[in-house]
């Protein structure tokens, strides 16, 4: 079993990816592969498993008080992700890759980011005395992250590039990529929005509304240059 997850980890792991991904996550999520590899489960299955682990996530975060519900919430969410690694590994080696099941993994992850910071707005509220400030972060912190998705979405039709002369980009082709001289604080960003990465390290230290606080604002900033970006390409007075 183990001699096939690691041939399974090899041959299907993305061009690019993060180290996250490559060294705690991917490795995992092959032994799942493996198990499943042989039986007529699907991605889209997989897929839909990881979304009700992080339900289960969210549950816990709200109905656990204390460091026993922040442990079992961010392992369950650490365990969605590997679903979420899962379904991907298993479309490749299966040969079960379709356009629509990587729009639904994307409809996944985006619902997923709205449950977790919906989740953790409400345990601030609840049991960490956030009161009405824990429900306007939390608000804020969906619409600010929804808006980023939405425009995310936008930017990588390939309407959008015919009319930017740019190339398409697809989901997921940008992980791990090091290039420009601002990549250090791209890539910490990037850790901050992939929350499997750092929630964990808020948790130790119990300040899950400070990772509310990063991860709203890392995707404001990113809401707000891309805004700038697709306003220069698109909003131009038109030519004489």
């Amino acid at each position: 079993m183990f001699a096939k997850a690691r041939r399974i980890y090899r041959e299907s792991l993305k061009p690019a990816d993060s180290l996250f991904n490559l060294y705690i996550a991917r490795p995992p999520a092959a032994v799942v592969v493996a198990g499943l590899a042989n039986t007529r489960v699907t991605p889209n299955q997989v897929t839909v498993i990881s979304m009700l682990v992080q339900l289960v996530a969210a549950a816990l975060f709200i109905a656990v008080p204390g460091w026993l519900g922040l442990l079992l919430g961010v392992a369950a969410v650490e365990l969605s992700y590997i679903f979420d690694c899962v379904d991907g590994q298993l479309a490749r080696v299966t040969g079960r890759s379709s356009p629509v099941g990587g729009m639904f993994d994307f409809l996944m992850d985006e619902l997923k980011a709205y449950v977790l910071v919906a989740a953790l707005a409400a345990r601030w509220y609840l049991h960490d005395g956030g009161g009405a400030l824990a429900l306007f972060v939390g608000l804020g912190a969906v619409v600010v992250v929804a808006s980023a998705i939405a425009l995310t979405k936008f930017t990588r039709t390939a309407e959008y590039a015919a009319a930017t002369g740019t190339a398409q980009v697809q989901h997921g082709t940008s992980a791990g990529q090091r290039t420009g001289p601002l990549w250090p604080l791209m890539m910490a960003a990037r850790l901050i929005s992939q929350y499997p990465v750092t929630l964990p390290l808020f948790a130790i230290f119990g300040r899950m509304d400070i990772f509310l606080y990063a991860y709203a604002g890392v995707h404001l900033l990113y809401l707000g240059q891309t805004t700038l970006g697709v306003l220069f390409k698109l909003a131009r007075f038109a030519k004489d």
